[in-house]
């Protein structure tokens, strides 16, 4: 009984027809048994419906022409027509951003229908990113702009400015109207992306400056860093407790937040004077975050801020020991093998039935 309840464990949940002729070769079941199961198989039929329209997610052919095509419609739509305002004028700029974020909204809704959720999604996501240039193209109509004229549209993004706050708030605004309505993780992009913009413009407008000293910099990158991660946090609780293949709602905040989290801090280290071991302790607790939550994002920031520290005790204080670069390779090999021993004693654990204790039983037996 032991032994059955072993093998069972052993199963795998998926058997293919290569295996079943496999086991009618060994001896496992009868040849005839072999022929009527491999017939009642051919005469079982999956419904459309449950076939899935798209693949699944990760690197594949699909994913690649889907987001590679949704970065030139971006790239053309939201970028390079920005730079056509004497070709077309305001009226046509504004008329060409309409046009084409109609478009995309109503092929996009349309593809989600007829259960393509990613190509839909991503369209959608180009008419949220039309949306700053819409803004802008309406401000410099009216000649409205909170802190005066910014300069042309090229310079929304290397730029900072207070003027830039009305389209990354409109962006914001449109990408929140979205996600109520098309629940696709790839629209927080855009959001992320115009609450790190807001931050900066938002703290110069403030401050009464169209330039942020290196100093104040770091700090609002800091800040704006913690929120964003917090607000990633948020979506993925509320937004993200019915996930499909392409949903994940929190990525694009996490991302955005620690690349401006651990920018600045890196950069407080050097300039402030931050303790060392502090900034460490940091980057452990990233990688014991990311554990925590299942994200390799994470993992990324925390290990390069750990480097980061062992690169400065090699350059900064332990220059001259020539000790140190073999104590750093035994510290390294001595954190692979804890981490092999750790996943083994886990396994045992977690698996009582493991392949030393099967062996036992199927010997007793």
């Amino acid at each position: 009984m032991r032994w059955m309840m072993t093998a069972e464990l052993a199963v795998t949940d998926s058997v293919s027809i290569k295996d079943i002729r496999l086991a009618a070769s060994e001896g496992v079941i009868q040849a005839a048994d072999c022929d009527r199961l491999l017939e009642w198989m051919q005469t079982r039929t999956v419904p459309a419906a449950n076939v899935p329209r798209e693949r699944a997610k990760g690197v594949n052919l699909v994913s690649v022409a889907y987001y590679c095509g949704a970065l030139l419609m971006i790239s053309a739509c939201a970028w390079f027509l920005g730079d056509k305002w004497q070709a077309l004028g305001h009226a046509g700029v504004l008329m060409t951003c309409a046009v084409y974020a109609t478009g995309a909204v109503a092929i996009g809704i349309r593809l989600r229908r007829r259960g393509y959720a990613v190509a839909g999604g991503l369209l959608v996501t180009v008419a949220v990113a039309l949306v700053p240039l819409a803004t802008y193209t309406v401000e410099d109509m009216l000649g409205l702009w909170p802190v005066g004229y910014p300069g042309s549209y090229a310079r929304f993004y290397p730029w900072i400015h207070g003027s830039w706050i009305v389209m990354e708030l409109a962006t914001i605004v449109g990408a929140c109207i979205a996600l109520l309505f098309v629940r696709f993780g790839f629209l927080v992009a855009p959001l992320a992306f115009s609450c790190w913009f807001l931050s900066m413009d938002l703290a110069a407008l403030c401050m009464r400056v169209n330039h942020l000293t290196w100093r104040q910099h770091e700090w609002v990158s800091a800040a704006v860093g913690l929120a964003t991660i917090a607000t990633g946090f948020g979506l993925g609780r509320t937004l993200g407790r019915k996930k499909t293949h392409s949903e994940d709602f929190s990525f694009w905040c996490y991302l955005f937040g620690l690349l401006a989290f651990w920018g600045g801090l890196c950069s407080l280290a050097r300039t402030l004077g931050i303790p060392w071991v502090s900034y460490a302790l940091i980057s452990v607790g990233l990688m014991a975050v990311g554990v925590a939550v299942r994200r390799v994002t994470f993992l990324v920031f925390g290990a390069l801020g750990t480097w980061d520290y062992v690169a400065h005790l090699a350059y900064d204080i332990f220059r001259n020991s020539v000790l140190f670069p073999f104590a750093l390779a035994g510290i390294g090999l001595g954190m692979i093998l804890t981490t092999v021993w750790a996943q083994q004693w886990l396994r045992r654990v977690s698996n009582p039935f493991s392949v030393s204790a099967a062996s036992e039983i199927q010997g007793k037996v």
